[in-house]
């Protein structure tokens, strides 16, 4: 599976879509270094939603939108 990440609100080169796979997914998203459970472990997200995503569907976030690409 690979993904792309893109910024909703900032567009401008200065955030180039960002891709990754299910290994290489940011932090923020697979909560790699959070506390399991806390307000901020979305891993639920990563793992029910993102995972899931046929080729070509997406999902997006508060300022993100991302893309399963493979």
């Amino acid at each position: 599976m690979k993904f792309r990440l893109t910024h909703r609100i900032f567009k401008h080169t200065a955030t180039k879509p960002q891709e990754f796979t299910e290994t290489t997914a940011p932090d923020w998203l697979t909560c790699a270094k959070c506390i399991p459970g806390s307000t901020a472990d979305a891993r639920w997200f990563f793992r029910d939603h993102v995972l899931t995503l046929p080729i070509g569907g997406s999902i997006d976030t508060d300022f993100q939108s991302i893309t399963r690409i493979e």
